[in-house]
């Protein structure tokens, strides 16, 4: 786990990744806050090989939750710029990803793949689905010029490019629905159109989910494919993460996603795997770096223990991290509030 690591042109010091954790921590016009530049310091100072920054809004319709940061407006890119420079100049960690985000049916928009019974959505046109595509192009070159060291798209979790792949969610008989190669066709035009934008040694990340199955219509025989195709494209590194239906325990430190990112794994040779979920014990995060596991991905334990890869090097066996979700209890920034 303490060995350097490669994403595309850049050298990780370790195989740790700190994965997207929203903060909550910005302003009502997505500008971020006092407390959410000290998070980010703190995360910094710690040795984490790779932060990846909580979803950031590449549009206003695509904000997905209420302090939710954004880099849709030219308003945000100061401080952003000043974030990157934060993580920069700690000496630590030198790395930092902007990961790239629309709602979807979660968003204040409403707009989804397909109508959904149930639910209020409006129905993407081709000119929304054009439009997605041209803000993911923009806010990934805004990205690139503040500073960050690569962007991750976002296409898990149930946010409209996850839905795109969903058969649950997307009920669609055009060109972007019915079977797979057009259901992922969104996911790869917006990946296409951000390398355009970014250029061929930028890196790109993906965030997707493993399987949807057995809720939400996306089984990890798809998924491997989806992976396949990004692979081919020439991803610089796949975070295997999945929906709360998939959380199943595989043993006893739960390590929710492992068996869909070892599959994934198989399809993708040497591009960059790296899995989340449920990560709390040292040599379980060692043995899976050792099968198959490019990097660990690990979101919660950093919440209550920023210091978390400093411990483990001084032989700390487990995350204090106990899954409580009282983090997300948010008034001002998420934090852990276990002891509360």
């Amino acid at each position: 786990m303490f060995t350097e690591g490669k994403i595309g042109i850049l050298k990780t010091k370790n195989r740790f990744i700190r994965s997207a954790t929203a903060e909550f921590g910005a302003n009502s016009d997505g500008t971020i806050t006092p407390l959410y530049f000290e998070l980010y310091r703190q995360l910094s100072l710690n040795e984490i090989g790779v932060i990846i920054q909580g979803h950031l809004y590449i549009s206003e319709e695509g904000k997905a939750h209420d302090k939710m940061a954004g880099i849709s407006q030219n308003s945000h890119l100061k401080q952003l710029k000043q974030l990157t420079k934060i993580v920069h100049n700690s000496g630590k960690s030198s790395i930092i990803i902007a990961q790239l985000n629309h709602g979807g049916i979660h968003s204040v928009s409403k707009k989804a793949p397909s109508l959904l019974d149930g639910k209020k959505a409006v129905e993407m046109t081709d000119d929304d689905i054009e439009n997605v595509i041209i803000g993911f192009k923009s806010a990934a070159k805004k990205a690139k010029e503040v500073g960050y060291d690569g962007i991750q798209i976002h296409a898990a979790h149930g946010y409209l490019l996850s839905q795109f792949l969903s058969k649950r969610t997307n009920k669609r008989e055009d060109t972007w629905g019915g079977i797979l190669e057009n259901r992922a066709s969104f996911l790869l035009n917006v990946y296409r159109g951000i390398r355009d934008s970014v250029g061929s040694n930028f890196p790109i990340l993906v965030k997707m989910n493993g399987s949807d199955d057995p809720i939400d219509g996306f089984p990890i025989e798809e998924g491997t494919r989806v992976a396949k195709w990004l692979a081919e494209e020439g991803v610089d590194t796949l975070e295997v993460s999945g929906m709360k239906s998939t959380r199943k325990i595989e043993d006893e430190e739960l390590t929710y996603f492992v068996p869909f990112a070892e599959k994934i794994k198989k399809q993708v040779g040497d591009i960059p795997v790296s899995v989340v979920g449920g990560f709390r014990y040292f040599a379980t995060m060692q043995r899976i770096r050792d099968n198959f596991a490019d990097f660990i991905s690990i979101s919660r334990p950093f919440i209550r223990e920023p210091d978390l890869i400093l411990k483990f090097k001084d032989d700390k066996e487990k995350a204090d991290c106990i899954s409580c979700n009282k983090c997300f209890n948010v008034e001002d920034i998420v934090k852990c509030r276990a002891d509360e």
